[in-house]
């Protein structure tokens, strides 16, 4: 390759870079909110290609000797706009320039690599917000069981520590002058608790459709956070104490209990009435898919379906009912949801990884993944209803 080629071959190379620098530039300049993991995915496919460019166009101008200062924009050495006689002092504007180029885009990679643009050979996402920490007020229209957790605490390690009651006698009374006031008795355990990861892997997949589909990040994003969400309700509600998860409902000591009683309809009636009794103040139902089919399908003697009358008005007394397949067959749950806590240790993250045999079949793998503990506050708070 000659002079001539090897400007020709600069001038390709720094106008390529010149785009991928201002597509960059593009993704860095938005809003932490609105990008999406195949703007991360882009970016980090972008923040590769800009340093392999880098490397070729400084072999470029080193088989070409001279060519530092050469003016590439026009690629026939340092002539003005219009070519002729060069112009004094040029060489140096373009030198100038060549390094304000070079440290602008070492800042697009440096702004690239702090959003979490990395490179898609191993790097590491985060999913924010899937998992939001902090007290809210439970949305009006509750999806889904996590939506019911309004208490959600972030922890710094791996342990943490909560205060569960145990008891809650209240002896209060009219006191005559100078007689002695009743204590009440409301008791407090200290329990220790740790955080358990939620995780699943991704099967591989060919490293190009990544790049070649910068939705399947997104998709990938999506599925595999619910996968996650999924696991951690499924165990929220069922989780055993001898297995590596949270310790679920139907398995914390102190949750009251109501029989099946005639039918579905008036055992979860019952159920509210039971909760009544107990004073306690429950914020939402979560029911089984296949009890919520036979609440709307239960029909009158004439053949009306009864939720057209509204009758189910005086079960769920207008609390918010979640219907979730986290819930077991023949299970419900009415409780104060605000008695329980999520603690999140970390948020999910999706990483992906192309390593070991990976990188000889040029696949990558995703693996998403979570750390949360679970807690019941105050466990009589909870109802667990049999329905069947």
């Amino acid at each position: 390759m000659d002079i001539l080629e090897s400007l020709d071959l600069i001038h390709e190379l720094t106008a390529k870079r010149d785009r991928i620098v201002k597509e960059l530039k593009t993704i860095t300049d938005m809003a932490p909110g609105d990008i999406t993991t195949g703007h991360k995915v882009r970016g980090g496919n972008l923040t590769v290609a800009l340093a392999k460019l880098d490397e070729q166009i400084a072999k470029a101008r080193a088989f070409g000797g001279g060519t530092e200062g050469v003016d590439i924009e026009h690629g026939d050495g340092a002539r003005g706009d219009k070519g002729g006689a060069p112009v004094k002092g040029a060489s140096t504007v373009r030198e100038g320039a060549r390094q304000w180029a070079n440290a602008a885009a070492g800042q697009l990679v440096k702004a690239a690599k702090e959003r979490g643009l990395k490179a898609v050979a191993a790097g590491s996402f985060d999913a924010p917000n899937l998992v939001r920490v902090g007290t809210f007020p439970m949305p009006a229209n509750p999806a889904r069981l996590l939506d019911l957790l309004i208490d959600r605490q972030p922890i710094a390690g791996n342990e943490f520590e909560y205060l569960k009651q145990t008891t809650r006698t209240d002896n209060a009374a009219a006191v005559a002058d100078s007689a002695t006031k009743p204590t009440s008795v409301y008791t407090l355990t200290s329990i220790s608790d740790r955080a358990r990861v939620y995780a699943h892997l991704s099967e591989a997949i060919p490293e190009r459709i990544l790049q070649d589909h910068g939705d399947i990040a997104d998709f990938l994003e999506m599925e595999m956070s619910r996968g996650v969400i999924d696991a951690l309700e499924a165990d929220i509600v069922s989780g055993a104490v001898s297995q590596e998860n949270v310790v679920g409902i139907l398995n914390t000591s102190g949750v009251g209990t109501t029989a099946y009683a005639t039918s579905i309809a008036t055992t979860l009636r019952k159920a509210f009435t039971a909760s009544q009794v107990a004073k306690e103040s429950p914020t939402a139902w979560a029911i089984n898919p296949a009890d919520a089919e036979s609440l709307d399908l239960l029909t009158t003697a004439d053949g009306e379906y009864v939720i057209d009358g509204g009758a189910f008005q005086n079960i769920f007394k207008g609390l918010p009912v979640v219907v979730s397949t986290s819930v077991p067959t023949g299970k419900a749950i009415l409780a104060d949801w605000r008695m329980s806590r999520l603690f999140v240790r970390q948020d999910m993250v999706l990483d992906f990884d192309r390593s070991g045999t990976l990188f000889t079949k040029n696949q990558i793998q995703a693996r998403c993944e979570g750390r949360f503990g679970f807690a019941l506050t105050r466990p009589a708070a909870f109802r667990v209803i049999n329905t069947a």
